[in-house]
């Protein structure tokens, strides 16, 4: 049976490559054949009813951003003092003054912490500390080899930071307060942007209105409530350890963590079942 079902199937696929041939432009190659378009291409449909409705979904929550984002940087102030408080962490604690918001600067508090000088002796230990780490990470299982890559990059980071401070301790430019102002504006910057990704990416699959509006919605309730957690739990732990933690934390810890997280929103978006979607692709 399987012998003679075999011829029958042969024939059915090369009618279906002739008429996909047929429908889709052909380009000459160097040697005189023909050049297809690659088989991603064939079931690529864009309408233009399903990008007008993407445009203006980006267009709306652009829209509700510029006029939210008053309230969004007193949320953010309001949660990052109480937070100071709440931590015990000495310093100048400022609401920004209201009626400053742009929509590319948003207006961001002040959060002065007193940092501990970073003696060589606290120098020493983090140095100890990173050679420790380092050779932990080598007794890791092979499963974990993911992990010990990550923690050893980490650490190499850390190490150019020791050496800086050992070398040139009162030089270190960056006061904690800058690290928190930038990271909080580049949220922002991203909460701007994530609309318009989602046009580019998640709006050209035929999903539903509602869920193209449900998983931006969702991703931007993310990076607002990350964002004060975040740059609090910063400012504990640069008191805590000292201004040498700020390098790390900045590459690995700063605008990385929210875009991790867009990621990973959106390849739960993927996920989500649509009828439309299923009948297109049966």
């Amino acid at each position: 049976m399987m012998q003679n079902a075999q011829p029958q199937a042969q024939p059915h696929a090369q009618v279906q490559a002739q008429a996909r041939a047929q429908r889709q432009p052909q380009r000459p190659d160097h040697r005189g054949g023909l050049v297809l378009p690659h088989r991603s291409i064939w079931s690529l449909r864009l309408p233009k009813r399903r990008l007008g409705c993407g445009l203006l979904i980006a267009l709306a929550f652009t829209l509700l951003l510029a006029l939210g984002e008053q309230a969004v940087a007193t949320a953010w102030a309001q949660q990052l003092v109480w937070w100071m408080q709440a931590l015990g962490l000495p310093g100048q604690f400022t609401l920004p003054p209201a009626g400053t918001a742009s929509l590319f600067s948003l207006p961001v508090p002040l959060i002065d912490v007193q940092l501990r000088d970073v003696g060589m002796l606290a120098t020493a230990t983090h140095g100890l500390a990173a050679v420790v780490l380092w050779a932990l990470a080598g007794w890791l299982p092979d499963s974990a080899k993911p992990a010990a890559y990550l923690l050893r990059f980490a650490l190499l980071i850390h190490a150019a930071a020791i050496v800086y401070f050992l070398c040139w301790p009162a030089r270190f430019p960056h006061p904690l307060s800058s690290h928190i102002e930038g990271g909080l504006r580049q949220c922002w910057s991203l909460m701007l942007v994530t609309p318009w990704l989602h046009l580019c990416t998640y709006y050209l699959f035929p999903f539903a209105a509602w869920q193209r509006v449900a998983l931006t919605a969702v991703t931007l309730l993310f990076l607002f409530v990350l964002a004060p957690l975040q740059f609090a739990s910063h400012a504990a732990l640069v008191y805590l350890l000292g201004a040498i933690m700020m390098p790390l934390l900045f590459l690995l810890f700063g605008v990385m963590v929210p875009l991790l997280g867009l990621v990973a929103l959106y390849g739960w978006g993927m996920s989500w079942h649509d009828p439309a979607r299923s009948a297109q692709e049966g």
